[in-house]
């Protein structure tokens, strides 16, 4: 859980007319398949680095003008099944995906399947963060979320600056190795911002800042007390400065309560740490009362009611 893998490719050290190739082989080996094209002259510059914490990977990814295609060819050859969360951090893009055409500018987030062939484009110098997660994971936690056709936040509205400065801290975070000891951590920041993406879209509304404001304090608070099984509506609304009723209000326009809200996060968590503890040092019954269930029964049904499956089938995969 300590351990992380870092890297990084750049073109220029590469002979300029090898580098297209160069940078293709490197995305296809460590980032995703992919053609890459460019009117660079001089020789394409481009270069990423790598975070890779086994369960997530974070790349950050530079380059002058060029333009990347992920044909129906390149997934068949290159299968990947897993989901980005991407921030432009400089520059301008364009995305091109099924029936659909975004113009990004900096601050806004793309989040998107890498099995639907696409074509992004950089028109100028430009960088951007990707957050890859596992497609596995991200339905399990977000069933029916069809990413196919990506989903692209506007970084300027109220809930696009609140997730882009979530993602941010996110990745100062990754950089300056504060999760090195610490995965769940960033497991915990980066489903945090894929949580406030999901109440956007499903929302059907920018969210006010308020609002958002009071999502995150619930499930900080949440987590923070998750081993408590006494863990209940009424703790959280006193800890939020409010009514149960006035908190479940808010919650309900997002699709929840807080007592699923409480069930989910602990199941979240218990999915989290068999993931991690494959050779199974902590027995289902320790991990079930550290996620604050009443006991193994109750939390064995709980888990295949939500994700399909035992716990115990999870962690003999």
């Amino acid at each position: 859980m300590g351990f992380v893998n870092t890297g990084s490719f750049d073109t220029r050290g590469v002979l300029k007319a090898e580098r297209i190739d160069y940078w293709e082989a490197c995305c296809s080996a460590d980032l995703i398949g992919l053609k890459c094209s460019t009117t660079e002259e001089e020789g394409f510059q481009a270069r990423f680095d790598y975070y890779d914490f086994g369960s997530f990977t974070v790349y950050d990814i530079s380059g002058q003008p060029h333009v990347i295609c992920r044909s129906a060819e390149t997934v068949r050859k290159y299968d990947k099944d897993s989901v980005f969360l991407t921030i432009l951090m400089e520059g301008e893009a364009f995305v091109n995906r099924r029936h659909n055409f975004d113009m990004l500018k900096a601050g806004d987030l793309m989040l998107y399947d890498t099995n639907t062939p696409y074509m992004h484009g950089f028109p100028r110098l430009a960088r951007q963060v990707v957050f890859d997660v596992p497609g596995s994971e991200f339905r399990s936690r977000f069933p029916g979320w069809d990413l196919r056709d990506a989903v692209h936040i506007d970084g300027s509205t109220n809930s696009g600056t609140a997730i882009a400065r979530s993602v941010r801290n996110t990745y100062s975070n990754v950089r300056a190795r504060k999760y090195l000891a610490r995965e769940p951590e960033l497991v915990n920041d980066i489903w945090s911002a894929l949580e406030m993406s999901h109440d956007l879209v499903f929302g059907g509304k920018d969210l006010t800042s308020y609002h958002l404001g009071i999502l995150q304090r619930v499930r900080g608070f949440v987590r923070a007390h998750i081993g408590d099984p006494a863990l209940n509506t009424e703790q959280v609304a006193q800890e939020i400065g409010m009514s149960s009723r006035q908190l479940n209000r808010i919650l309900a326009a997002h699709g929840m309560t807080v007592k699923k809200l409480i069930v989910s996060e602990r199941l979240n968590r218990a999915r989290e740490i068999i993931s991690y503890d494959r050779r199974g040092r902590t027995s289902l019954s320790e991990l079930a009362y550290s996620c604050g269930f009443s006991g193994p029964s109750q939390f064995s049904k709980s888990f295949r009611r939500h994700f399909g499956y035992a716990p115990s089938e999870m962690r003999d995969q």
